[in-house]
């Protein structure tokens, strides 16, 4: 196995400039040849020591691109590779990239050294990869594929975007209602001990729960970090855990519309993708069930479309309305009996991903004061709960 280490260097350029940067590379004595070979002079490299991690797909997209341009500048692929290589600093991609270039060397074909590695690109990127490779258009096929992804990412950052910031109000609203049981509550409660007084039926639960939470709070944050990270385990590996917070997103108030708005956009976007390269739609649907396991709502739909064209049934007529909406499936058998299906994809997506802009802008802009709302609401109860004595004292006097 081919070893890479992350260094850190400073040296002078032919123009005696200060010049910093770092790089990957075998060893101290490989780099510094590099580094000679490009005209430095008074090198000092330094090996930094990193946790190896996997590439995010920003970085995948990112050499997709400069892939595709190299090749639309004509540089010969062996040689576009290489020179994305050195720009490369994430190790496993790195390495990821250098076995390709050895296959390369070796007498297979892109597609094919790309299929025996078999990471970070998708089955469907593979097969477009391949069409393009046969066609001679690989540069326009790679450009296709960034562009894509592009848009997928920035999709589902503004998914993401709008997920966390509840979230992050949601904990801080726990976190307040916590610190007020712990250490506010009770000293109320020691006020009202002595007191010859029934307190209210709010003041009593407060009571009750502020003390369960001073003899459990230990025990209840061991048990609620526990679960977290076993859940987050069980989502990664178990498909039944990603089936169930799927189907629970599908179901949350505000977060439904904009998470089937993102299903369709992706569908769309990639079979256009697929069916433009002229890939047969069997093989483009069997492409989404072996990369699409994180939304498995999808995942089922695909595999009754499957079924369904087995049978002799037409594309459209194997959409479900309840997943896709009546309207994708209306365009879509519109595209279908056009004999344009392909152009239609492209067009629900860009109608779709327009809808779904505005409804995280207009989700966003609501969620803020709702939030502020209940985190109101959460602790004016808790203040209710325990002045609320001391009015009823007031009104006895």
């Amino acid at each position: 196995m081919l070893k890479i280490y992350e260094f850190h260097w400073r040296a002078f350029n032919r123009f005696n400039q200060r010049q910093k940067g770092k790089s990957l590379a075998k060893s101290h004595d490989e780099l510094e040849q590099r580094l000679l070979a490009k005209g430095y002079s008074n090198i000092h490299i330094q090996r930094n020591f990193i946790l190896v991690r996997k590439p995010k797909s920003e970085q995948i997209t990112q050499l997709i691109n400069q892939l595709a341009m190299l090749l639309n500048a004509s540089v010969p692929l062996k040689q576009s590779l290489v020179m994305v290589l050195e720009n490369v600093h994430n190790i496993k991609l790195y390495l990821w990239l250098s076995e390709i270039i050895m296959l390369l060397e070796a007498g297979h074909a892109f597609s094919a050294s790309l299929t025996k590695m078999n990471v970070y690109l998708t089955k469907q990127e593979i097969q477009l990869i391949q069409m393009g490779e046969q066609s001679g258009r690989l540069a326009i096929m790679l450009d296709n594929i960034a562009q894509v992804r592009n848009q997928s990412q920035k999709l589902a950052n503004k998914v993401k975007k709008i997920m966390f910031y509840p979230a992050i109000i949601l904990a801080v609203s726990i976190s307040v209602l916590i610190g007020l049981l712990l250490f506010i509550v009770p000293q109320f409660e020691d006020l009202y001990r002595n007191k010859d007084q029934s307190l209210p039926f709010i003041t009593q639960l407060l009571f009750q729960l502020s003390n369960f939470l001073q003899q459990y709070a230990f025990i209840l944050f061991i048990g609620g970090l526990f679960s977290g990270i076993v859940s987050y385990f069980l989502a990664k590996k178990w498909l039944f855990w990603r089936t169930l917070r799927s189907r629970l997103l599908n179901h949350m108030p505000g977060f439904q519309q904009i998470i089937k708005d993102a299903r369709i956009i992706f569908f769309s976007q990639n079979l256009a993708l697929m069916l433009n390269a002229h890939i047969h739609l069997d093989a483009t649907l069997k492409a989404f069930l072996s990369e699409h396991r994180q939304d498995p709502v999808l995942h089922q739909e695909i595999l009754s479309i499957l079924s369904l064209l087995k049978q002799g049934y037409k594309f459209s007529e194997g959409l479900n309305p309840t997943v896709f909406t009546s309207q994708v499936v209306q365009m879509m058998a519109i595209g279908e009996q056009s004999g344009n299906l392909a152009k239609m994809c492209m067009y629900i997506s860009q109608l779709y991903q327009q809808k779904l802009d505005y409804q995280i802008d207009l989700f966003a802009q609501l969620l803020e004061p709702v939030l502020m709302v209940v985190i109101g609401i959460i602790v004016g109860t808790i203040l209710i709960g325990i002045y609320l004595p001391i009015f009823d004292m007031g009104a006895l006097v």
